[in-house]
């Protein structure tokens, strides 16, 4: 290392203690700790350990036991806690500690100590009573630090800093990585500017975060002089491993204000993707398609006759290409109005699929320049104005909690080239949602131009380069909130192409609705004020400011009188919300069956003929009354400040347009509650939610458009010259009518109208056994429940193969994980639940990772999931996907359907399960060198009229197996 004796010394480094254990699970009041190990460091080298296989007098769960290598064999002869705590002790001394996440290992170590030492206080370690050292966290640090790495796990951080690891996972060699790892960030801090160390120690002055004490002392040693440190933070070497962020190449096309479009030349297209075409040549590993030709030429045929192209390809067909092509050279050949293409996805993976890999490519290869930019909402952008009033005005803004989580975003800031905080792995969005909002750009509070920052504002650099830009590429999400604000932030555009188009129809029903729960008001309240450890919001930086102010006495007085009744006006406000919210909840909770599960959400529709307004009203009448005497004390607000000089406080500007903003917010929440009351609209269906977890209930209300065709037709499809929809699911029985009339594409004028299903790349029937046991039971039969509990029991002993079950419901996907649990234990076969094992994405990364794995999942699980080769071999298909007919939205289209004349369960029922069942069985195939079987055990495919269109839907013939054992060997024989 090249940080000297001396500036350890300086650091209060000179000594520390670097730790990490292993333990059989991360509850630290349930679970026992299986290994330990400490490694003293003196002026920057290892020199003692300790380390100690810990016995836990209890069983190792399998999962540990994969991760670790530690086995109950492991430890049946090791010394127990109890018995190596004196050692322990002695050698952490009061040294400091250093770990990564160190807090799970000295939370878990406190506990186990106070509990082996008769202390109390043992359920929340809230202080160290112990382990009172000084702490230092390497995660923390490395997030603040590097907010641009692709991850934080102690692997990844370790790769980044070349430090190389026997092994990860055991406490030894865990503990030496920490110890190395923190020796380079101190390094790395050394580099830092005296100003950003005094301003993070200004961050953290009212916290207990440990890490302040790093920081003082390094302020000291970077404020005496006495060393000269090289930079660590200038943009070359701090940024990771980042691309530029959200624009490819650049724009120096002349703009065409021609009415009449130039056409694009399909043959040249189409030679782009054939043997010796230029895809070819760039790249040597080349398949050729004839179905990307097919589609490539039927999009630029699209774009020249101004048509509307829907297109169904499936995996492996190489549609993102076969689109992307003909829309770049469309938009070079007509830049301008005419010429700028909108790209549509629904998920993450697709859009990142587009920007990092797919559009990369085409422009490595094309001779002509082309910009594309990624456009996302407003939400993900920082807004400069917000975040510089924040840090230098912190007092009054941020708890002592929001201060710690700010620190990801401090060196963050100064090097994004975007503002995009996608871009920022050090900072989670979904654990930080509150916080998070008060730094987004937001349309009430944007000054627009009249914005110190407007010439650097990341959401107005992103939305200039959009509109220059040939392609944009947003997400299904932002086209129709858009859409719903009259295309406030896209501008016009003429061609749009909707990839992962199946989803279009939910995506605008959503979007085009209204959500409300008590959370909302109490987020637009909270930013007005709050009281946690501190008073923080708009009211009391108003009050602070006042008093700080050289404005006469009487109008600082009126001021400061003027805030305290907004505070007073927010916390009265906040207890009508929950009383408001409470007595609706009794009210709805009264009206309905309580046979309901229980432990998830549940959605029951409601009419204007119920009278959950005529219940409501004077509740509804008090909290509107209330909430407008609060909107009131703003305006009145807002009014004085008209007569006050503009610049009589400090962040005037910045209080009254929160002020302004929080007034709007207000006001449409109110408004959306009236609607949501009311429910008077016949084209509209009406429905609350309540959701139940770790014992506290909540109820949301919502509001959907019920037709969304005429909507789409009328907002966006008069409006465009040519729009390509394209999916791997779009047919049922392999025609499109369903489609285009549940998106509306059957109002579009028949000769501008085309569609194209390409056949699958695949050769599904090398690939793929469909198989349907005959001999299971009815789905809908309370014997069901136990055959499938049986077969998957079966299933797992007769073939160690990664295995993904399809369920339609969390019920059933429950009961046979906790039926089988046990047994898969026995047979040393992960498995992995939704809502159970972890999030969805550590699930699928730990299904992909971990050999021979089953996963159970439902709902989102039956599309999106990407795991090609020997981690998926089988997919069980529990019961046909049907929409629950108790679904509010359901229910309210089927009786749309019937009141028109129609068979609902033919017209939308079925074809929105085949569909679905659809996607359903695309997780197996995802490249020609896939294998497996398909097994679905819903036998009503066989049983039922309509069973054929599901599996007619299929590019593969199935197979009926009437006995259990002829399934088994025939299983046997396709996989040898």
């Amino acid at each position: 290392m090249s940080v000297g004796f001396e500036i350890l010394q300086d650091l209060k480094l000179n000594r520390f203690v670097a730790i990490d254990i292993e333990t059989t699970g991360l509850d630290y009041s349930t679970q026992a700790i299986i290994e330990f190990a400490a490694i003293r460091y003196e002026n920057g080298e290892a020199t003692d350990e300790l380390n100690f296989l810990i016995n836990p007098e209890r069983p190792i769960p399998e999962y540990i036991t994969r991760i670790t290598g530690i086995e109950d064999a492991d430890v049946a002869h090791a010394p127990r806690l109890e018995d190596v705590l004196d050692e322990i002790l002695h050698f952490l001394g009061d040294d400091p500690l250093v770990g990564h996440n160190i807090y799970f290992d000295s939370s878990f170590l406190e506990y186990h100590f106070r509990r082996l030492k008769g202390i109390g206080d043992e359920e929340k370690i809230r202080h160290f009573i112990i382990l009172n050292s000084e702490q230092y966290d390497t995660l923390l640090l490395t997030k603040t630090f590097l907010p641009f790495l692709s991850g934080y796990s102690l692997e990844k951080v370790a790769e980044y800093f070349e430090i190389h690891s026997s092994e990860f996972h055991r406490a030894l060699p865990d503990a030496q990585v920490a110890g190395e790892i923190f020796l380079h960030l101190v390094e790395l801090a050394l580099g830092m500017e005296f100003r950003d160390a005094r301003k993070i120690l200004e961050i953290l002055e009212p916290t207990d975060e440990p890490i302040k004490t790093f920081f003082f002392h390094l302020s000291n040693v970077l404020a005496s002089g006495k060393y000269s440190f090289p930079s660590g933070f200038n943009k070359e070497t701090f940024i990771y491993n980042v691309n530029f962020y959200n624009i490819i190449g650049e724009n120096d096309t002349p703009e065409s204000g021609t009415l009449n479009p130039q056409s694009i030349n399909e043959d040249e297209i189409a030679a782009f993707f054939d043997e010796g075409g230029a895809l070819q040549q760039s790249f040597g590993a080349f398949e050729l398609r004839e179905a990307q030709i097919e589609m490539a030429r039927a999009v630029a045929r699209a774009f020249n006759q101004q048509q509307f192209l829907v297109v169904e390809a499936g995996t492996g067909t190489g549609k993102s290409m076969a689109y992307l092509l003909p829309a770049i050279k469309w938009a070079i050949k007509n830049y301008g109005p005419l010429g700028r293409v909108v790209i549509s996805t629904n998920t993450k993976n697709l859009q990142e699929q587009l920007f990092f890999k797919d559009i990369p490519i085409i422009h490595s290869i094309l001779k002509e320049k082309f910009k594309a930019v990624l456009l996302k909402g407003k939400g993900n952008y920082l807004c400069l104005d917000k975040w510089y009033t924040l840090l230098n005005d912190m007092r009054y803004r941020l708890s002592p909690h929001e201060r710690v989580k700010i620190l990801p975003l401090y060196f963050w800031v100064k090097n994004t080239q975007t503002g995009d905080i996608a871009e920022n792995n050090g900072f989670s969005v979904e654990r930080n949602l509150s916080l998070w909002s008060k730094l987004i750009a937001e349309n009430n509070y944007c000054p627009g131009k009249h914005c110190k920052y407007y010439r650097d504002c990341y959401l107005m650099r992103a939305r200039n380069n959009a509109r220059n830009a040939h392609l944009v590429l947003v997400n299904h999400s932002l086209l129709f909130s858009d859409l719903a604000a009259d295309q406030a932030v896209l501008a016009e555009y003429k061609n749009v192409i909707f990839d992962e188009a199946h989803n279009i129809e939910k995506v605008a029903t959503d979007y085009l609705g209204i959500e409300l729960s008590r959370w909302n008001f109490r987020d637009a309240l909270q930013k007005i004020y709050q009281k946690d450890r501190m008073e923080t919001g708009i009211s009391v930086q108003l009050k602070k400011r006042a008093q700080m102010s050289e404005l006469p006495d009487s109008i600082k007085k009126l001021i400061i009188s003027h805030a305290e009744k907004l505070m007073e006006q927010s916390v009265t406000s906040w207890k009508l919300v929950q009383n408001f919210f409470d007595e609706m909840l009794s009210f709805l909770k009264g009206r309905i069956s309580t046979q309901r599960n229980q432990d998830y959400s549940a959605r029951f529709r409601y009419r204007q003929e119920d009278g959950l307004f005529a219940h409501m009203e004077n509740y509804f009448n008090e909290l509107q009354k209330q909430l407008q005497a609060l909107l009131s004390e703003i305006n009145e607000i807002l009014e004085l400040f008209k007569d006050v000089p503009d610049d009589a406080l400090r962040y005037q500007r910045q209080i009254l347009q929160e002020l302004q903003a929080q007034f709007t917010q207000i006001t449409d929440l109110l408004n959306n509650l009236s609607f949501l009351l009311h429910a008077e609209w016949e084209n509209w269906v009406y429905w609350f939610e309540l959701v139940k977890r770790n014992d506290t209930s909540d109820i949301r209300l919502y509001a959907a458009p019920l037709n969304i065709s005429d909507l789409l037709y009328n907002k966006l499809y008069k409006n465009l010259n040519t729009a390509v929809f394209t999916s791997a699911t779009l047919t049922v029985g392999r025609e499109f009518d369903y489609f285009l009339e549940r998106v509306g594409l059957n109002y579009v004028e028949s000769d501008r109208l085309q569609t194209l299903l390409l056949p699958s790349p695949f050769r599904y029937e090398e690939q793929v056994l469909l198989a349907i046991p005959a001999f299971f039971p009815d789905p809908r039969s309370p014997e069901f429940r136990e055959y499938t509990r049986d077969f998957l029991r079966d299933l797992n002993r007769a073939q160690k193969r990664g295995t993904l079950v399809l369920f339609t419901s969390y019920a059933l996907l429950n009961e046979i994980y906790n039926a089988l649990k046990t047994d898969f234990e026995v047979e040393k076969t992960p498995l992995l639940a939704q809502g159970i094992s972890g999030s969805r994405h550590l699930l699928i990364t730990r299904f992909r990772e971990i050999a021979h794995s089953v996963l159970l999942g439902t709902d989102s699980f039956w599309e999106g999931v990407d795991v090609p080769g020997e981690a998926l071999e089988i997919l069980l298909i529990t019961k046909l996907p049907f929409d629950v007919p108790s679904d509010p939205v359901i229910q309210a289209k089927m009786e749309l359907i019937r009141k028109k004349g129609g068979n609902p369960f033919m017209d939308f029922t079925v074809p929105e399960a085949v569909i679905r069942f659809r996607q359903g069985f695309g997780r197996l195939i995802r490249s020609n060198s896939d294998y497996g079987a398909v097994i679905i055990l819903d036998n009503r495919v066989i049983k039922k009229m309509y069973g054929r269109i599901f599996l007619e839907s299929l590019p593969v013939r199935s197979r009926i197996f009437y006995r259990p054992e002829e399934l088994w060997q025939t299983l046997e024989n396709w996989f040898k």
